[in-house]
């Protein structure tokens, strides 16, 4: 028996280590940005990791609380979504759609858009800041 569970946590460590991330996070490529997803991340929300124009953002917030009714709106189709634990996929409404990976109540990032095929995408921010701070410079 304690052969067995053993080989289980030796096993979640190399996953860990496999996949040390599975957060969402934001890359600039020249004058391009775009969501860079995990595996699974990819597989649960139906969707392909989104990319835009930096000219396309209008506004970046960074917000303690992810989970509320003044952040998240319309329906989720496609996508997978366990309440407070985790949201991945497309929020639909009348006139608008959001990209989510939100995971757990941790802080997190909304980038508007002027244009293109999501009017915001709101992710969980885990670890640096950086490539939201170099938006922020370009925007001001």
């Amino acid at each position: 028996m304690l052969c067995s569970i053993n080989v289980t946590f030796t096993r979640l460590a190399w996953l860990s280590r496999e996949y040390p991330s599975f957060m969402a996070i934001l890359v600039i490529d020249g004058d391009e940005i775009r969501l860079k997803l995990s595996l699974p991340e990819q597989l649960s929300a139906f969707w392909p990791a989104p990319t835009a124009r930096l000219d396309q953002v209008e506004s970046i917030e960074f917000i303690d609380t992810l989970w509320s009714k003044d952040v998240l709106r319309g329906v989720r189709s496609p996508g997978t979504a366990i309440p407070y634990v985790v949201l991945i996929g497309v929020m639909r409404g009348s006139g608008f759609k959001d990209f989510c990976v939100i995971k757990r109540k941790n802080p997190g990032v909304i980038i508007t858009f002027s244009s293109g095929p999501f009017l915001r995408w709101i992710y969980t921010l885990e670890g640096s800041r950086h490539a939201e701070d170099q938006i922020l410079g370009k925007l001001a």
